[in-house]
């Protein structure tokens, strides 16, 4: 008899603890406070391991999802599709697992998935058009990005995307249609204005995209792309003077430093300042020229003289000497006309060149090295 009541006992004890129900505060608490990681391991001590009930497998998919613990939200979140297919929270976080994990295809399953059930879900068709927009999937990212828009004219993200996949496409007039709604809508919104400025250019309305520039200077905005698209604005509306304004205040030329020189040397040609054009031509001259260049000449020069070609070699050496170089180039030409053709003069001549290259408190030996065979060839 004592056997039998030991054996009800652990079995009532056991239903006891299967049956613990979720402390709704407690788990409130470990929301509240972010302690995700905790909730997540307090659920898991409650269900059952093999639970198929939806909403314990949603509560427990969450808390690893918040614990930043993936592959744990994933496997409870896919349990819960098993259960509810149709459920589309859970698709869209399964389609957002496989994103943050790297997995776009699997991501866009879900998504597409999501669309069979709701062909009206904005979100999925934002997210697809973004992660085409990564893997370079034109086609079918202007179709999501154009459905999207059409759901939600007014979403500032989805108008920027589709508006510069218009502007490079020179569709101008549809990138305004698109931009007006939701600029009316938020009509502070500096990413918006800043694609407006070009969309106006493109489309020759340089009154509006000064007017619009003028406004984003108002909000603080002073950046190159402002102050570049005033000038070039009031270029192509004929007022150099303003817009050698706008271009002159540029600090941050690292982007275009070419094409900034080359607007500023053409505004100064449009108020007829052609002294102040000559410099800022050269300047561009120089920008538009690859720092690497000389050396290339010098690399083409060595591979002539390698293959006894030594008159090319000669003409490869000079044409570097056109670009910036070290020096070096001369050292090599005298060279070629002291060992290949046994010209002193000329040899002596660019030595001397040479010479003037070489900083004196760096390498005075090659200095004295470089004299000594001046001399020497002057005997």
């Amino acid at each position: 008899m004592k056997k039998l009541l030991s054996l009800l006992l652990i079995f009532v004890t056991v239903q006891a603890v299967q049956a613990q129900a979720v402390d709704k505060e407690k788990l409130l608490d470990y929301f509240q406070t972010q302690r995700y990681a905790e909730a997540a391991q307090y659920l898991q001590n409650i269900y059952k391991e093999d639970t198929k009930d939806p909403k314990e497998l949603s509560q427990l998919a969450y808390a690893y999802l918040m614990a930043g613990k993936l592959p744990e939200a994933e496997k409870n979140y896919l349990k819960l599709y098993a259960e509810k297919p149709a459920d589309i929270s859970g698709l869209f976080n399964l389609a957002n697992i496989n994103i943050r994990r790297g997995n776009n295809v699997k991501a866009k399953e879900y998504f597409n998935q999501v669309l069979k059930l709701d062909s009206n879900s904005f979100n999925a068709y934002k997210q697809l058009a973004r992660i085409e927009k990564e893997q370079a999937e034109i086609g079918p990212m202007i179709a999501n990005l154009q459905k999207a828009n059409k759901i939600n004219p007014t979403d500032a993200d989805v108008v920027f995307d589709l508006c510069e996949v218009y502007f490079k496409s020179n569709l101008f007039q549809k990138a305004e249609d698109i931009l007006e709604p939701a600029l009316k809508a938020d009509s502070g919104n500096f990413q918006l204005l800043k694609m407006k400025m070009p969309v106006s250019m493109g489309s020759k309305k340089y009154k509006i995209a000064i007017e619009t520039g003028e406004k984003l200077l108002s909000y603080g905005d002073s950046s190159t792309f402002v102050l570049n698209n005033l000038g070039k604005s009031h270029f192509l509306l004929l007022e150099y003077q303003k817009a050698l304004g706008y271009f002159l205040k540029i600090k941050n030329t690292s982007a275009d430093n070419e094409g900034l020189l080359y607007n500023i040397a053409l505004s100064y040609r449009g108020i007829k300042d052609y002294k102040n054009a000559v410099p800022y031509l050269e300047k561009t001259i120089k920008a538009a020229i690859s720092p690497g260049v000389a050396s290339y000449y010098g690399l083409l020069g060595d591979s002539f003289e390698n293959i006894d070609k030594n008159e090319q070699a000669n003409t490869a050496y000079k044409r570097g000497l056109l670009f910036e170089n070290n020096g070096s180039l001369y050292y090599n030409i005298a060279l070629v006309y002291e060992n290949k053709f046994n010209d002193k003069k000329n040899a002596i001549s660019y030595y001397n060149q040479y010479l003037k290259t070489i900083n004196p408190q760096e390498q005075p030996k090659l200095i004295t090295f470089i004299k000594n065979k001046v001399e020497e060839l002057k005997r």
